[in-house]
């Protein structure tokens, strides 16, 4: 068995160069790594040239169009890759446990927690995240006063001072009717129907832009769509669908999580498909943001 000798000084490690490896193994584009890792593409250069200049060997096979690890960079890869990916695991682990014990951090959002969203708080430490509840039709005023963190909410988002860090969750648009509407007999909801059909509307102060997508003034093919009632929630518009002849429009991810018996829910393919923001204050910003939206995006693909 072999012994270390105390006395002898450990080799350094070249982290920085083995970081950017395992970057660039993952991108196989400069500019790309460059940009995760926030330094020039130049820099990235500089690093896989003293990283093979210490192996010994080339690791990357570069033309006008590819990169590609050379068969020497493909072992060292499967060594290293992996390894980082432990060091950042754990690092982010220690550094959500310490920001944690200081405030959870407070994801506010829309309709419903969805999988993907439950799975990242479940994967933060134990008390790390704090969920809140946010109005349907006020998706960015907790937000914008700095009383939560992050905000997921349906898009879009024009607002001064809010900053995206990642949009997901396209999904198309569907209405819930309740199960004695004429219309719910059927398999979807043509554009003639909707513009026959008064809708509910969210109450509140969201932005005139934000409804022309979430409550729609037309179809694609130009039915007027008319919204003679509002809720305040996605919960209370349903009550109001189940016992009037109104409906109320709602994404596909939505209906699998209010499911309910005397509503059905039916495709609107005159409608445009929304899709999830998730958002953070530039000027009040909670130490777990950046991994919470990284974790997140990771979980949705």
């Amino acid at each position: 068995m072999d012994h270390i000798n105390p006395s002898l000084p450990i080799p350094e490690l070249p982290l920085r160069e083995l970081e950017c490896f395992s970057v660039l193994v993952h991108h196989l584009h400069f500019g790309r790594t460059a940009e995760t890792l926030g330094i020039s593409q130049g820099r990235v250069s500089q690093l896989i040239k003293r990283l093979e200049s210490r192996v010994g060997a080339p690791l990357f096979e570069r033309t006008s169009r590819r990169v590609e690890p050379t068969t020497l960079g493909r072992e060292l890869a499967d060594q290293v890759v992996p390894a980082f990916d432990r060091l950042r695991e754990g690092f982010d682990a220690a550094r959500a446990s310490a920001v944690a014990a200081d405030r959870p951090i407070r994801v506010g959002f829309q309709c419903a927690v969805y999988e993907p969203v439950a799975k990242v708080i479940a994967n933060l430490p134990e008390g790390a995240a704090q969920l809140v509840e946010l109005a349907w039709g006020d998706p960015f005023t907790h937000l914008l006063r700095g009383e939560i963190d992050v905000a997921i909410v349906l898009s879009p988002c024009l607002e001064k001072g809010l900053r995206s860090m990642l949009e997901f969750s396209r999904q198309p648009m569907y209405v819930a009717l309740s199960s004695t509407h004429r219309l719910a007999r059927g398999s979807q909801v043509s554009a003639h129907e909707l513009s026959e059909l008064g809708l509910i509307e969210p109450l509140g102060p969201a932005p005139d832009y934000w409804r022309q997508v979430n409550a729609p003034r037309k179809t694609r093919s130009g039915h007027e769509l008319t919204y003679p009632a509002t809720a305040g929630t996605i919960q209370e518009g349903l009550s109001t669908v189940a016992s009037t002849r109104l409906g109320l429009l709602l994404c596909e991810a939505s209906t699998r999580y209010v499911p309910r018996p005397d509503i059905r829910y039916l495709p609107a393919p005159d409608l445009e498909p929304t899709t999830l923001l998730v958002l953070r204050n530039e000027r009040k910003q909670h130490g777990l943001a950046d991994r919470f939206a990284e974790l997140l995006g990771k979980s949705v693909g």
